[in-house]
């Protein structure tokens, strides 16, 4: 992995300085529309930054509609195949039943 430039890392800490006022919000209405943290985006996020942490899987649509969100809202440079895989891996468990 080549190392971030200083707009990346400036990317990076803005959407993580963001992402960490969202959680643990109180607003339920809000948090079911806005809501990007939850295990199972904090895993895809984890894999992101090159943690190595396994991936928890999603376990109802909220849970991955918060993946997805997690996963847009994330800076580009931070999309790489490795998050967008983690990512189709979630909607299929999701789909298939595999978080419960």
């Amino acid at each position: 992995m080549a190392k971030p430039s200083l707009s990346e890392l400036e990317q990076d800490v803005e959407y993580l300085a963001k992402r960490t006022m969202r959680v643990g919000g109180n607003d339920r209405n809000r948090d079911r529309a806005y809501r990007d943290w939850g295990l199972s985006s904090n895993s895809i996020v984890g894999i992101a930054y090159g943690l190595d942490v396994p991936q928890t899987m999603p376990w109802d649509r909220a849970d991955y509609a918060a993946c997805v969100r997690a996963v847009k809202r994330m800076p580009r440079h931070r999309r790489t195949a490795q998050v967008l895989l983690a990512l189709r891996q979630a909607k299929r468990s999701y789909k298939q039943g595999w978080g419960r």
